[in-house]
């Protein structure tokens, strides 16, 4: 019987540390989104990266957003980063937005708005656009429901799972991309 509820418990444990981890809950793709495209606007270069909101308060908070970013591999060479250098091709670039008040839709962070943010609101809500000369090609939305800061996994894990969705593997299609009517 004691081993039945050390079982139980164990299981209980998972389950409860698997909901605190990040969730993606919902990734979009434009009509013209490829990878090719990224490519041509990121490879080799670097690709300006706009965060808005601070969830933890600390500082270099955006330096260790895009850090996370560059680590993770989406195909091009490419560095995220706030201040791009002379490679950056600036009809590219990423909106990532930390818990903005009002809620804002992902559609939405092409038109170089600055948002209102909650610094410390739970969960954790990001929104983020890759844009192409200002319209929404890929945005992926996500949260988590806590975090101790910047370094902390489970926040790593947000931005390296939010990097992937917000840059899938897609291949150019004549006449239009398959999965669209």
């Amino acid at each position: 019987m004691t081993a039945l509820r050390y079982a139980l418990a164990a299981a209980a444990l998972l389950a409860l540390a698997a909901c605190s981890g990040p969730r993606i809950i919902r990734s979009d793709l434009g009509m013209m989104y490829s990878t090719g495209e990224l490519f041509r606007a990121a490879d080799g270069r670097d690709l300006r990266t706009v965060v808005q909101g601070n969830p933890f308060g600390t500082p270099g908070f955006e330096q260790r957003v895009t850090d996370i970013m560059t680590a993770t591999y989406v195909g091009p060479n490419t560095r995220f980063t706030t201040t791009p250098g002379p490679t950056e091709n600036r009809d590219y670039y990423v909106s990532v937005v930390f818990n903005a008040q009002p809620e804002v839709n992902p559609f939405d962070l092409c038109d170089r708005k600055a948002w209102t943010t909650a610094p410390a609101k739970r969960p954790i809500v990001v929104r983020a656009a890759f844009c192409i000369l200002g319209r929404e090609q890929s945005a992926v939305a996500g949260f988590l429901e806590q975090a101790t800061g910047p370094d902390d996994p489970k926040f790593t894990a947000l931005v390296h799972d939010l990097t992937v969705q917000l840059f899938p593997y897609v291949l150019p299609v004549p006449f239009g991309r398959p999965d669209f009517p």
